[in-house]
């Protein structure tokens, strides 16, 4: 369980889901833990040293364990989005839910621009979702003027709502070493490139594994984390000059290749 279950809670999460909002967060963390063991579960079970297997797996399973963890709290009015490609989408509160992976970046909040390119579907679901208001007064940073979609079927009746649905984000770092960070929040579509206007605070969901805490059963007296053998662990070398420059393992390098390539494929 996450360190941060019992955070402050931000304003504008508890004046959109209420008295669910506790229930919401914890399910939304719990989800992400669970797409980061079935991420890694499916990359032992492939006995490869490729990471396809892993991506596919985080790739569905995001969508699918935040759908099954929300519709699990019984909260009234909650149904499932279907935008027509592989995954559906959890409405709660008349609001949709939408996780999407962003890369690691040590100490940085996630950008201002869609961190991939920007599919139909998104471009689709920021289109028929209510804006919200900026939580502050300024000049536009962009003056620009949408081309109007044609929504597909399965997301037009959404359109016809009143009111017209919420979108809330959900961008997360994982990778092969598991869940890093994850945040919720409300932006808007600034143009066809991606660009994003932030007009809620970027929360912070959880901090990923470094603030887990986990129970040791039938723990004995004199028994403690110096105890025992020492276990084989195969180790990688990387060069000076990888080192130097952060160029990341190569584990990572064709996993991020991977599953960015998979998702810049969805229409």
């Amino acid at each position: 369980m996450d360190a941060n279950v019992d955070g402050p809670m931000p304003s504008w999460a508890s004046n959109r889901f209420g008295e669910d909002v506790v229930g919401l967060r914890l399910a939304i963390q719990m989800a992400l833990l669970d797409t980061e063991s079935a991420m890694l579960d499916s990359h032992a079970a492939g006995r490869s040293k490729h990471k396809f297997a892993a991506g596919a797996a985080r790739m569905t399973n995001q969508y699918e364990r935040i759908a099954e963890h929300v519709l699990d709290l019984g909260i009234p009015g909650t149904e499932l989005v279907k935008p027509g490609t592989f995954y559906e989408l959890v409405l709660v509160h008349n609001t949709i839910l939408c996780p999407y992976r962003v890369d690691s970046v040590e100490g940085f909040e996630p950008g201002d621009k869609w961190p991939k390119k920007l599919s139909l579907v998104m471009r689709e679901l920021f289109a028929l979702t209510d804006a919200p208001t900026p939580r502050w007064v300024a000049d536009p940073l962009v003056d620009v003027d949408l081309p109007e979609l044609l929504l597909r079927s399965s997301l037009a009746d959404l359109a016809q709502r009143d009111p017209r649905p919420g979108l809330v984000l959900i961008p997360y770092e994982m990778n092969m070493s598991g869940l890093q960070r994850a945040w919720w929040g409300q932006a808007n579509l600034l143009d066809e490139a991606g660009h994003l206007l932030w007009v809620t605070e970027k929360s912070l969901l959880t901090t990923g594994a470094e603030s887990r805490v986990y129970a040791v059963p039938n723990q004995r007296a004199g028994d403690n984390f110096a105890s025992g053998d020492l276990p084989d662990v195969a180790l990688s070398t990387r060069s000076e000059a990888a080192r130097a420059t952060g160029t990341p393992p190569q584990s990572e390098t064709e996993y991020d290749a991977f599953v960015n390539a998979a998702e810049d494929n969805e229409h």
